[in-house]
């Protein structure tokens, strides 16, 4: 599974495999525990969270609003 969390730190969006238990932001280089991440998304597999990161993404930049195109997990 794969989750979206935000840099605590910078707040930059990070893509983490929930089999990983840290992740490096891209943007800042902090270390963070995925595990105590609040997840903004879950994804099952790599396509459907690059989708969801996209997105996000472009939410945060002031975009469309976010409506996936996949059934969300609970």
């Amino acid at each position: 599974m794969y989750v979206v969390v935000s840099c605590p730190r910078c707040g930059e969006l990070i893509l983490a495999n929930t089999s990983n238990k840290t992740r490096s932001c891209t943007n800042c280089g902090y270390r963070l525990d995925i595990r105590n991440q609040k997840p903004l998304a879950k994804a099952e597999t790599p396509a459907d969270a690059v989708e969801v990161m996209k997105k996000l993404k472009a939410m945060k930049a002031g975009g469309e609003e976010w409506k996936p195109n996949f059934n969300r997990l609970k």
